[in-house]
């Protein structure tokens, strides 16, 4: 069985994290864009107090806002995960490259 680095290896790490730093984007506007629309359906004045005391029910759509938020949250810490993920590997990729240059040679 693979190791979890090898399966990793074996993807476009920055291609992985382009794509998801994008998605990423999208679900964050996604998330304003709900929760604008919530807010402007959301109770107001009396209706607010009767919302409140579990008197009258909350528009759906201010039930929902939350949870779309809570999407991009997600969505936004895999993404930089995977950007933390793809630095290290340019990081490795680096010090490998510069171990293997011959260190007699001068760089002009």
């Amino acid at each position: 069985m693979k190791s979890l680095r090898e399966v990793f290896r074996t993807l476009e790490h920055k291609r992985l994290s382009n794509s998801t730093a994008a998605i990423a984007g999208l679900a964050s506007a996604v998330s304003v864009l709900v929760g604008v629309i919530a807010a402007h359906f959301a109770p107001h004045g009396w209706l607010r107090i009767a919302s409140a005391l579990h008197l009258h029910r909350q528009p759906m759509i201010v039930k929902l806002a939350p949870i779309a938020t809570g999407i991009a949250v997600t969505i936004a810490t895999a993404a930089g995960l995977i950007k933390f993920y793809s630095w290290c590997v340019e990081r490795e990729e680096a010090e490998s490259e510069r171990r293997e240059q011959p260190s007699g040679s001068l760089d002009s």
